[in-house]
């Protein structure tokens, strides 16, 4: 009976090492790399990612920016990344959807809507966590990109 008992907890103890030890190392390296990668082909630096230069999270799209470069890479569930000018971005707005009868979570959906003058992707959606999060990062954007 302990027998099936310790191989369990030793299953157990694998995955919880692998699930919330091992995995998230992997992906931060990969993170890492990729944008020591971008930096080095680009000449901007995005390594280490600083919280305050970065828009979105990396789960879904977000943007790093290096503004003494000029350059922002666009990084996509922490997979994929690509490094592009400023000038790239024609436009942005601050968008979200209101619910005026729900106190607690009024402003959902909020994110921000980029035009960009790339053809095969003319906007890029970025959530952020909340409306004054957004409205803070709108006047960053403004500083960045005027």
């Amino acid at each position: 009976m302990t027998l099936p008992l310790l191989a369990m907890l030793a299953v157990a103890l694998v995955l919880f090492y692998w699930a919330w030890i091992a995995s998230p190392r992997s992906i931060q390296a990969g993170r890492e790399q990729l944008l020591r990668a971008q930096g080095q082909a680009s000449g901007a630096t995005f390594f280490p990612a600083d919280p305050r230069r970065m828009l979105g999270d990396w789960d879904g799209t977000c943007i790093l920016f290096d503004p003494d470069a000029r350059k922002a890479c666009i990084v996509v569930r922490g997979e994929s990344a690509r490094t592009v000018d400023f000038e790239y971005f024609n436009n942005w707005q601050l968008k979200w959807t209101e619910f005026p009868g729900n106190p607690v979570f009024r402003f959902q959906h909020v994110h921000f809507l980029f035009e960009t003058s790339d053809f095969g992707r003319p906007t890029i959606r970025v959530a952020v966590p909340s409306k004054s999060d957004g409205e803070a990062w709108n006047a960053k954007l403004s500083i960045l990109m005027p």
